[in-house]
């Protein structure tokens, strides 16, 4: 088996699972997935189904009445869940989406978020932004070098 179709398995794997996920916590397919666990646990679900930055997945607009934004953190050397949870604890809104992509150019999945660390990011820290930007993390593996 080649490395695209375990690709193509691995991503139709994880969308079986967050489709079950939506299903079983009675939301539609097309909101952000949700479970009986954790808030933090099942804002996760913005996994990578597509390894390239072309994949967006923007923040969900919510039911603030202004967007006051927020003044992004230095998330780099952190562990990518951590990022994730440090974002959603400035902006207030547990369900707000960032995206990560492989620092290495393999474009691997990052499956488990705590597995992997943040070597950049595409909003500088300390900048204010709106609760619609787009972030992105470059990531590598945990005991990984950055590029």
């Amino acid at each position: 088996m080649n490395t695209r179709s375990s690709s193509l398995i691995v991503g139709a794997a994880l969308g079986a699972l967050l489709l079950g996920g939506c299903q079983a916590a009675g939301t539609s397919a097309a909101s952000p997935a949700h479970s009986a666990d954790t808030p933090a646990t099942a804002a996760k679900a913005h996994v990578a189904a597509e390894p390239s930055p072309s994949s967006t997945t923007r923040h969900a607009t919510t039911h603030r009445a202004a967007d006051d934004g927020f003044v992004m953190p230095n998330e780099v050397g952190k562990v990518l869940q951590t990022a994730q949870d440090d974002i959603q604890r400035v902006t207030g809104d547990p369900i707000f989406i960032t995206r990560s992509q492989d620092a290495t150019g393999q474009h691997r999945f990052q499956i488990l978020d705590r597995d992997w660390k943040v070597c950049g990011q595409n909003v500088k820290a300390g900048k204010r932004v709106s609760m619609d930007a787009d972030i992105v993390f470059s990531v590598v593996k945990l005991g990984e070098e950055c590029p």
